[in-house]
């Protein structure tokens, strides 16, 4: 995990949210997050809202800007590193960049769910064992979890995008896309034609084969 990257998302959202987990034994695990994102905190020792930004060489000015708080996971949300009825996700979409975001795509269940891109920047060091997985609350809300090997390591929210709007960008792209894929492959197509000889030319071929006396 790169916590100075998951520093650097709170940083720019202006939130360092806290989360307390209560595991078993009284242990507690933390997580740190926007509002938008979690990731497990490791090898720290527990933080508050007064010292997190420190901890994190957030200069002054700045922790001024900045929300800090401290609370309990919401019930909402399973830590657990398997959960029934989760969802593994393989895809392979290409990101995509609208308004102003970078957005993965992801096949869930019932469609499709984005997450911002740059929410998967504080686990590139786990990328050989990273696996994604979809989960839904008791209210029906999805949201995305990101697992290292077999062991959780944050949770992603979905990402609001799809819209007529995004949907139309979508296609308009589509079909630039395979219009460039259609001229390309009848260039081709005529570039092969102009390597090829003639009939007329052909091994044993004769010019004058056609007239007759």
């Amino acid at each position: 995990m790169k916590l100075k990257k998951v520093a650097a998302l709170c940083s720019a959202n202006k939130a360092f949210f806290l989360f307390d987990e209560n595991r078993e034994g009284g242990e507690i695990r933390q997580w740190l997050g926007d509002g938008c994102s979690m990731y497990l905190l490791s090898g720290l020792p527990l933080l508050d809202e007064n010292n997190v930004c420190a901890m994190f060489d957030i200069p002054e000015k700045k922790r001024k800007k900045c929300r800090s708080k401290r609370q309990p996971v919401s019930a909402a949300y399973s830590l657990e590193d398997w959960e029934q009825g989760e969802r593994a996700l393989y895809d392979n979409w290409p990101t995509v960049e609208y308004d102003g975001r970078i957005v993965k795509p992801l096949s869930t269940n019932d469609g499709m769910t984005f997450i911002q891109d740059k929410y998967l920047a504080p686990l590139e060091d786990m990328d050989d064992y990273l696996r994604l997985f979809e989960r839904v609350d008791a209210d029906g809300n999805k949201y995305i979890v990101a697992k290292n090997g077999m062991e959780i390591a944050a949770i992603i929210m979905p990402y609001d995008i799809i819209n007529a709007g995004f949907v139309e960008e979508l296609e308009r792209l589509a079909y630039r896309c395979r219009q460039t894929l259609e001229t390309e492959r009848e260039r081709k197509y005529l570039k092969a034609l102009e390597r090829e000889p003639g009939p007329l030319f052909q091994e044993g071929g004769d010019a004058g084969e056609g007239t007759k006396e």
